[in-house]
């Protein structure tokens, strides 16, 4: 019952999130909105728990991962624009962050050495990601760092120390620790960016 109760902490969060970034956004359709939109999607999709591998205490969510997919690859776009990426280089982040994602998903459903080796491809291209992330000279690179160190580089260790990994944390800790991580990259991100003032704070 935990496991259910935490994701359904996770849905009313991301409900009120997104009427949140609905309500205060000057533009009704924005990546805030349709973020919190698609996390609102997968905790409702991981509470009715038909597509889970396991047992619901310790369940693999692989469709958590499938919707990172399409949430962390806007806010992947966000990021590199608001680090005055050119076009090519906010591509090539934008489809190292799917192909992360991607490989997310290919781990949680194998076992053995394909597990492993979903989980090294998926570490290598987020690797390439933090590198070109922190080659930035832009001065949001200071704003942004913490919830690229804090958060995003907290979705693999998680995985890892999970019973999707390691199985050294419970599957109610991991989904909390998840949680924790979501709100963070996903809702207060855009809060201090919104806080900030400016439509785009990317000046060298």
């Amino acid at each position: 019952m935990t496991v259910t109760y935490i994701l359904m902490i996770g849905a009313v969060l991301f409900a009120l999130s997104s009427l949140y970034f609905y309500i205060s956004s000057p533009s009704k359709l924005n990546s805030a909105l349709l973020v919190s939109m698609t996390t609102l999607t997968s905790y409702v999709l991981m509470i009715q728990g038909e597509y889970a591998i396991g047992d619901l205490s310790e369940a693999h969510h692989w469709t958590r991962w499938a919707f990172y997919g399409l949430s962390c690859s806007l806010l992947a776009y966000e990021i590199t624009r608001q680090l005055d990426f050119e076009l090519p280089k906010q591509i090539k982040n934008i489809f190292l962050t799917a192909l992360v994602m991607l490989t997310g998903v290919l781990s949680s459903v194998s076992v053995d050495q394909y597990k492993i080796l979903f989980f090294v491809i998926s570490c290598a291209a987020f690797g390439v990601f933090l590198y070109d992330i922190f080659s930035s000279k832009s001065k949001a690179l200071k704003r942004i760092a913490p919830y690229i160190v804090l958060g995003w580089s907290g979705f693999p260790v998680v995985f890892l120390l999970s019973s999707e990994g390691l199985g050294i944390l419970t599957g109610s800790i991991s989904l909390a620790f998840y949680l924790l991580l979501d709100l963070y990259t996903k809702v207060f991100f855009y809060i201090q960016y919104y806080a900030t003032g400016k439509s785009k704070s990317t000046k060298k």
